[in-house]
């Protein structure tokens, strides 16, 4: 991708300014260094491995290190042969294998939740000892350990003896000055790396030694005493030996490391490219970025995406988001619309989100956006026109026109602002069909802007080409700024020049002087546009009304559930009252027959107990017929009971789910068979009251929520933990037409976070169903990254 279309879309400033996250200047370059992924596999797995990062930052997480070192001269100062490393050089490489083991260890031990960084960091080399070897000769303050050696433990020992030993006879002498009246300065002095002592100029021959330096103004005399001398060269010869010693520890390190150049910067590479996945994740986090989905064609489709540089460059302003569907067969798109109505904003913002994605950035959109891949962007866009080359406007615009299409293919994507509009309208538009021809011819996907009317009727007629406007408010003559696909937009100039503040007399004039047709032509879009806004206004009615509807719909549902669980209740009072009745009676009728046993004898006796059996047994069926028809009529028919609703079969107390409903008949399917009853013969349950009933749990294939029907707020849930990525789509495919059946729009699908991947085929699953407007991952208090919220046409 060339720099002059990185520009003009401003990647360049997106990329400069996520590099102010980065712990390392090896991943601020290997940002602004990155090219381009072509290849659909590799990038996708960058993109996954930047929103495992920001996934961790998101829930609070932190790397365990907060800077980087760039070995990178570091490395090459190893390959010349005889160099070695200073200290501080040696600190850098020990934090480089300090940095790696730490990050390899915190990745593997997280590696359930981000299973992408752990395989990215996994191959990092591992090496402990030359981390020990440098620790052992340098501190953490990049100092030579005095154990680094027996040598210079012994120097650095017979060093403190005598610095010490000329301390003492300095400050003796220092008193014997000052008792004297001799010093100019009543401090030890070092010059020339020698200890002096400032005496006044006259007295400099009062004490043996030599004169090493003199004050400015030739009042001080600084000398070294000759006593001192012996112990100044001791300690002299001593600090030489100890660099060299020092030295010869540094290059004995040095070559240790040597052999393990490769090993060094192979780690370097992996963890500059860490550094880069940091930074975009970190800028994900800002931008509250997401993955949308990557279309294997040339499919585009923004679902409130931003312009990542408003977004940042505005982040105390509204930024409006775009929402622009662009189908396979829709090559070109002619976006028309009023000045500073964002058709600019509008193209760049689709061109930049585009050429983040293939450089490994998450997008600030929805979810539910899907993006194609594209070779290459060129965009033609600005006032180019230079008059050392002697070059128009309009001139510079086609050279960069004729540029584009000398490379622009199949696989690419063009972006051309006002399109050949520099020069006669007639002229320009002709030439400007012939481009938009020859790319259409080609397959390339493009994007252009106008204000011209003959573009904006060749889109309407040609296949393959469509328009778009900018919607303007001519209530407010202010531009609203959200884009109408299918439809021309109009330039609004004369509503401009009244909004200007321009004599209507003026506006009035500058109208009359044009063609009829042109006027024809514009007040036509101007009614199309109205007509559009009031459907649209209709349709957001609609949908209130529809969702007031679905409320009212909900409080009816839970009201009959409330009666049908009172009208159960008297049903199970009525059984209750049955069964005292035929308890009486059965104990009247024991008490007869005791009366017989005790009297066998008496024939009179069992004749009147046999008299007494017979109305006893006619009053307890009478009593029983009586209460059970009274008990069926206080149940009448729940004509809630749908497809998919959990049931309870009163006369067999099994539950199963409804397969189907013919007016009262009802097939249930319960376990692996199905049973055919009649409605009066069901009342809903839960899952709950299933278990209690067959005392085990339901068959895995039911362990999801059955219809929207059910009251409660699990009706709008469905539980996809444990199951396959192959079941789960099946349960989604029928949740959604459940919830469509039922006019419900809003939906939650629980995946669990777990490796990411039933969350990915949920994604991949809703952004390709016709029936899904948009979704999301939870917010922090519905579940976050566990669940996905889904929104339903």
């Amino acid at each position: 991708m060339n720099a002059v279309s990185l520009k003009k879309l401003e990647f360049d400033k997106v990329a400069n300014y996520a590099t102010q996250f980065c712990l390392s200047a090896m991943g601020r370059d290997r940002l602004l260094e990155a090219v381009p992924q072509v290849g659909r596999e590799a990038l996708v797995a960058e993109l996954e491995r930047v929103l495992e990062l920001r996934n961790l930052l998101q829930e609070g997480s932190a790397l365990p290190f907060s800077w980087l070192p760039d070995t990178r001269p570091l490395l090459k100062k190893l390959e010349i042969l005889e160099s070695y490393l200073e200290p501080e050089e040696l600190q850098d490489i020990h934090h480089l294998l300090f940095s790696s083991v730490q990050l390899r260890k915190f990745m593997f031990l997280n590696r359930e939740v981000y299973p992408l960084l752990n395989e990215f960091t996994i191959r990092l080399w591992l090496e402990k000892s030359l981390q020990a070897s440098i620790r052992r000769i340098i501190d953490e303050q990049s100092r030579v350990r005095d154990t680094a050696s027996e040598a210079l433990l012994m120097i650095r020992r017979e060093l403190s003896g005598s610095r010490e030993l000329i301390r003492r006879k300095m400050e003796r002498l220092l008193r014997r000055c000052q008792e004297s009246g001799w010093l100019m300065e009543d401090t030890i002095a070092i010059k020339n790396g020698r200890l002096t002592l400032g005496l006044r100029v006259e007295y400099k021959y009062k004490i043996a030694g030599y004169i090493q330096d003199y004050s400015g103004s030739g009042q001080t005399v600084f000398i070294e005493p000759a006593e001192t001398l012996e112990i100044s060269n001791r300690i002299q010869d001593l600090e030489i030996s100890e660099r060299r010693e020092i030295e010869r520890i540094l290059k004995e390190m040095t070559e240790e490391l040597r052999p393990e150049i490769e090993n060094l910067r192979y780690n370097e590479t992996i963890l500059g490219e860490f550094d880069a996945l940091y930074a975009r994740a970190r800028f994900a986090v800002e931008t509250n970025s997401v993955l949308p989905g990557i279309a294997k064609g040339h499919s585009l489709r923004i679902v409130k995406g931003f312009h990542p540089w408003l977004l940042i460059s505005h982040h105390q302003k509204e930024v409006l988001p775009l929402d622009l569907d662009l189908d396979e067969d829709d090559r070109v798109l002619v976006i028309s619309g009023p000045n500073a109505g964002g058709k600019s904003v509008a193209m760049k913002t689709a061109g930049l989100l585009c050429c983040m994605l293939v450089h490994g950035y998450l997008l600030p959109c929805s979810e539910s956006s899907v993006f194609p891949l594209f070779g290459d962007i060129f965009i033609e866009i600005g006032d180019d026109q230079s008059i050392e080359n002697d070059l128009s406007t309009f001139s510079s615009h086609l050279g960069a026109i004729k540029t584009i299409l000398d490379v622009a293919g199949s696989s690419d994507l063009v972006l051309i602002d006002e399109l050949c509009a520099g020069t006669d309208v007639e002229e320009g538009g002709a030439i400007a069909r012939a481009v938009m021809e020859e790319l259409l011819n080609r397959g390339t996907k493009t994007i252009v802007t106008t204000h011209l009317g003959d573009l904006k009727a060749y889109a309407h007629e040609r296949e393959g080409v469509v328009n778009g406007a900018m919607e303007f408010n001519r209530a407010g003559l202010v531009p609203t700024f959200r884009f109408v696909k299918g439809l021309p937009g109009n330039s609004f100039a004369f509503a401009m020049m009244k909004r200007m503040g321009f004599p209507e007399t003026m506006v009035e004039r500058a109208s009359g002087f044009m063609q009829d047709e042109r006027i024809g032509l514009d007040r036509m879009l101007d009614d199309l546009s109205r007509l559009f806004e009031e459907n649209r206004l209709l349709k957001q009615q609609l949908e209130a009304e529809r969702a007031d509807l679905a409320a009212r719909e909900l409080s009816l549902r839970t009201e009959e559930a409330r009666m049908e669980r009172k009208r159960r209740d008297l049903k199970l009072g009525a059984s209750r009252e049955l069964q005292k009745e035929v308890e009486s009676a059965r104990k009247e009728i024991k008490e007869i027959v005791q009366e017989v046993k005790s009297t066998p004898t008496d024939a009179k006796a069992v004749q009147e107990a046999r008299k007494k059996l017979g109305l006893k047994k006619q009053e307890a069926e009478k009593s029983e017929l009586s209460l059970r028809a009274e008990a069926e009529m206080a149940v009448p028919l729940d004509r809630t009971i749908r497809e998919g609703d959990l049931v309870r079969i009163l006369d067999t107390s099994t539950s199963g789910e409804v397969e189907s409903v013919n007016q009262e008949s009802v097939v249930v399917l319960c376990g692996n068979f199905r049973l055919t009853t009649s409605l009066k013969n069901l009342e809903k349950t839960s899952k709950t009251q299933a278990k209690k009933i067959h005392k085990e749990p339901l068959p895995r294939q039911q362990k999801v929520s059955w219809s929207a029907t059910t009251s409660g707020v699990e009706s709008t849930k469905l539980d996809l933990r444990g199951l396959s990525g192959d079941e789960a789509i099946m349960k989604i495919d029928r949740f959604i037409d459940t919830m469509r059946l039922n006019r419900i729009h809003s939906a939650m699908i629980l995946h669990g976070k777990g490796t990411g991947s039933l969350r990915q085929r949920t994604a991949e699953f809703l952004q390709q169903h016709s029936a899904v407007k948009s979704f999301r991952l939870g917010e922090w208090g519905e579940g976050g990254a566990g669940v996905t919220v889904v929104e339903l046409e």
